[in-house]
């Protein structure tokens, strides 16, 4: 079996019994998906627990995951887009990214 994603392999994975039904979602279902983890998130670590706040970001990953799979993408093909916008956006420049949050956006 491929494993173009790493360890997020597997997450990818446990998606595809309901891949048509993910592709029907609009976008803002991946959207509102995000704020919830979020939310369970802080309830985490307000409680003291910082596994259970891991696992709530991989949900996010796999959110992230399940949105490219709707937009079309393959795991091969996501994989090739994290490394090009890593080395080509990210790469030596993540302060100019962290100012122009600040900035633009005031978080």
């Amino acid at each position: 079996m491929p494993d173009e994603l790493g360890p997020f392999q597997g997450v990818w994975d446990a998606w595809v019994e309901v891949q048509e039904q993910i592709e029907r979602k609009p976008i803002s279902h991946f959207e509102q998906a995000v704020q919830i983890q979020f939310s369970e998130l802080r309830d985490h670590l307000d409680a003291g627990d910082r596994e259970a706040a891991a696992r709530e970001m991989v949900d996010v990953v796999s959110i992230a995951l399940n949105t490219l799979r709707k937009l079309g993408f393959s795991p091969a093909e996501i994989a090739e887009i994290a490394q090009n916008r890593a080395k080509d956006r990210m790469l030596g420049q993540a302060e100019k990214i962290l100012d122009k949050y600040e900035s633009v956006h005031q978080i």
